[in-house]
């Protein structure tokens, strides 16, 4: 089944069946090139090169055999031109007789055997037919061995490349990936030289050469990502390209940077493909014109589909590590403690700033649980540890327990993080022992403020009412600044009385005066305290009460009438001039629910809960500021009485403000 040695038997045994001293046979490539042969004179098979076969086939009886698919018989070499002469072989006028067969198979041609002998007139049809009764043996004979030298070279190739991959694949560095995965290409393909780009946003860039003068130099290089060049061409279109002669193409780049640019002629560029998306190409240059054809570029197409897979599985390691490496200095270098833990809470690792927080080692720290390091605050829990999804975030407050028995005010983030395939709590212990002072010493500060402030006030609008029941009645401009007085004073009196009740309500100290009084009483109440300050903003004030009587409820009438009122001044001070509000209230089953619609700017919907703390503001460029405290105040004093206060609004539509109060059972 070799087929060199199949060839130079049926050779030798046709010449000693036909009687012959010299002949020839080729095999043929599926694309009519010589593949294979045996060459014979003075009745012995001699050795011989493709190119010597390749050139009596190209210009002599072979290939006008092949082309008209027929026999020939020549009887004198010297007159038919057929016949190839050679000055060095034959003298001027000397003549031959030749044979000449095609092999064939069922459906095509694979190869020519010839015999030459040096009488002319020696051979006759007889001979001719008897030569064709042995090609078509001889070509059975020939597919079968070029068959199977085929599927030999199918599985030796099969066999280096698989050994090829496993070698490119041993190692994830992809500063040792590249440059083996064109130090195994060499042992598939003879090439000048050969290089690797990667795809990098709109550019191709170089990651590995060989075989250039300074392979080191080219690293970096980029070229455009279009169909005007050749490896853009291989990029977009995701197909292997063979080139016979770069040097005549326009798409080919000449870089002053590449010296060998200029001296590559065979040129091949083959797709780095991996899950469907072309992410590379393989080039393989040759110095000689047409040097790859189909045959090469299945072998290189079939390396760049392994070599994409090392290439790709390179650069994810690559990125994961750096990603590792960006953690781990986040991780490290942050200001707050941060500890790793698996969804149990065990503690894996912990960085310098939670050891010094904390005040154990890390080794201490290791195999801990997080849960005996911190108790959440009161009404607080830690949520379900098992339940997180990747990304999902939970926060809370508490306080963490140092070393010395220290108890340490703290913000916990807990967020899992899986790294790799192993799930991963981050919690990062935020120290608010800062804010919390802050904010004992500002409720400290305001608290003496508004209790200092409470007794002078009191004076003042006793004061102002006193003067606005003695003064003439008929002096309306004396009687308008009074007014304004007195409404400023009680105006502020709320506030002081409100930051006091805020205090009050926070600590769970509040008392609370409640009586049975009508609502729209103190819808009224409210409406006429604001009507002035709405009035002079141009601002239209409106009830909607309905026809239903409203029945009575349990309240503390001053602290309610406070939240009304908060509300309708916060909708007159953010609706712009010439605005409409509306007081509302309904019955509904077991409660009474009151409301103040504005059609003002409206508040974000990522706002609406935020803004019911204290001391939070919605930052709307070209509105008024506040201190952040009326709605708090409002949320305190609603949830005091068992009911509920909230917000729906649209950015641009106006805000409704809601807030409810319990019915006694039966009304």
């Amino acid at each position: 089944m070799d087929l060199r040695q199949l060839l130079q038997h049926i050779l030798q045994l046709t010449l000693e069946t036909v009687g012959a001293p010299s002949g020839s046979i080729l095999v043929l490539t599926d694309q009519g090139r010589v593949q294979e042969g045996a060459l014979a004179y003075e009745g012995k098979v001699h050795d011989h090169t493709a190119e010597q076969l390749a050139d009596t086939f190209e210009r002599g009886l072979a290939g006008w055999v092949v082309e008209h698919r027929e026999p020939a018989l020549v009887r004198r070499t010297a007159d038919d031109p057929r016949w190839l002469r050679r000055p060095e072989h034959e003298a001027e006028g000397e003549s031959r007789s030749a044979l000449s067969v095609p092999l064939m198979t069922r459906v095509r041609i694979v190869g020519v055997l010839t015999l030459v002998h040096p009488e002319p007139g020696r051979f006759n049809e007889e001979d001719l037919e008897l030569l064709s009764a042995i090609a078509d043996q001889a070509g059975i004979a020939v597919e079968n061995a070029r068959l199977f030298s085929a599927e030999q070279e199918r599985r030796r190739f099969a066999s280096t490349l698989q050994e090829i991959a496993r070698l490119i694949s041993s190692t994830l560095d992809p500063a040792q990936v590249f440059p083996l995965v064109l130090e195994q290409l060499e042992r598939l393909i003879e090439f000048d030289s050969a290089s690797i780009l990667l795809r990098d946003g709109d550019v191709l860039r170089l990651v590995a050469g060989r075989g250039f003068g300074n392979n080191r130099a080219i690293i970096g290089l980029t070229l455009p990502v279009n169909s005007d060049t050749l490896t853009g061409r291989v990029l977009t279109t995701r197909q292997t390209l063979v080139i016979e002669d770069v040097q005549q193409e326009p798409g080919w780049i000449r870089s002053e940077e590449v010296p060998e640019s200029v001296m590559i002629h065979g040129w091949m560029g083959a797709p780095l493909i991996v899950r469907d998306h072309a992410v590379g190409v393989l080039n393989v240059d040759s110095h000689r014109v047409g040097s790859y054809g189909p045959a090469e570029a299945e072998v290189v197409g079939a390396f760049a589909d392994q070599a994409a897979a090392a290439v790709s599985n390179a650069q994810l390691f690559a990125e994961t590590q750096a990603a590792r490496q960006r953690y781990a200095s986040l991780f490290e270098d942050s200001i707050d403690p941060i500890l790793l833990s698996d969804l149990q809470g065990t503690i894996s690792d912990a960085n310098d700033r939670a050891q010094t927080f904390l005040g154990y080692l890390r080794d201490e720290l290791l195999g801990r649980s997080v849960l005996q390091l911190h108790t959440p605050g009161p009404g607080r829990q830690i949520p379900d540890l098992a339940a997180l999804q990747e990304g999902d975030t939970q926060a809370y407050e508490g306080r963490a327990t140092h070393r010395d028995g220290r108890p340490l005010p703290i913000e916990i983030h807990v967020k899992r993080i899986d790294i790799g395939p192993q799930a991963t709590l981050q919690w990062i212990l935020r120290d608010i022992s800062e804010r919390l002072e802050l904010d004992e010493l500002r409720l400290d500060l305001t608290s003496m403020i508004f209790h200092d402030l409470r007794s002078p006030l009191g004076n003042i609008i006793s004061s102002l009412e006193m003067l606005q029941t003695t003064l003439p009645t008929n002096d309306e401009a004396l009687q308008s600044i009074l007014s304004i007085a007195l409404r400023s004073s009680r105006r502020l009196s709320r506030l002081v009385e409100s930051l006091l009740d805020l205090g009050q309500l926070e600590s769970g100290q509040a008392v609370l005066h409640k009586t049975t009084a009508p609502i729209s009483s103190l819808i009224a109440e409210a409406v006429e305290e604001v009507h002035p300050v709405a009035e002079a903003r141009g601002h239209l004030l409106q009830f909607g009460l309905g026809k239903a009587e409203l029945p009575t409820v349990d309240m503390d009438v001053d602290m309610i009438r406070r939240v009304l009122i908060n509300l309708l001044e916060n909708a007159i001070k953010y609706t712009r001039t010439g605005g409409r509000i509306v007081v509302a209230a309904r019955k509904q089953p077991g409660e009474l629910v009151v409301s103040v619609s504005d059609n003002g700017p409206g508040i974000p919907s990522g706002e609406h809960k935020a803004i019911f703390e204290k001391f939070a503001r919605v930052h709307q460029e070209g509105h008024p500021k506040g201190l952040g405290l009326g709605l708090a105040f409002c949320r305190m004093a609603v949830e005091a009485h068992e009911g509920r206060i909230w917000v729906e609004s649209d950015p641009g539509k106006g805000s409704t403000f809601f807030f409810t109060l319990p019915l006694a059972e039966g009304v």
